[in-house]
């Protein structure tokens, strides 16, 4: 009986290894891009930050809540590509600005917001070996 019952599993196991072969991916990114945020006013800013492809149907959008000094993160949250990327701080202040990335093994849009301005930038730190 022993005998059976072990058989029949590994007949379900075997069954089962093609459907797990097909299951989708949820590893990060392909050249993930990140998102920073700093806030170099003196109060407390609400900075929201909305991406949204050009190229693709790609978006992104998240607030941040930051004191003086601080900086906000989102790791890996779109793939390199094409952006718009809009900016609004709580006081008013507002910019768009469009982001381009590609071949890189990390990207990062860095945002600076303060008396000055909205500052919107990028770092490539290396680049994909091919």
């Amino acid at each position: 009986m022993k005998r059976r019952r072990f058989a029949a599993l590994l007949g379900l196991a075997g069954g089962l290894s093609g459907c797990i072969g097909r299951l989708p991916s949820n590893g990060p990114p392909e050249n993930p891009v990140s998102l920073r945020v700093r806030n170099y006013f003196e109060q407390q800013r609400t900075v929201s930050v909305s991406i949204h492809g050009l190229d693709s149907d790609s978006e992104f959008e998240t607030k941040f809540s930051l004191w003086p000094s601080w900086v906000g993160n989102r790791r890996n949250v779109l793939e390199a590509g094409r952006y718009e990327v809009r900016v609004e701080v709580d006081n008013g202040m507002w910019r768009v600005a469009e982001w381009n990335m590609w071949g890189c093994d990390t990207n990062t849009i860095l945002i600076d917001v303060g008396m000055d301005g909205i500052g919107i930038t990028a770092t490539c730190q290396g680049t994909t070996k091919g």
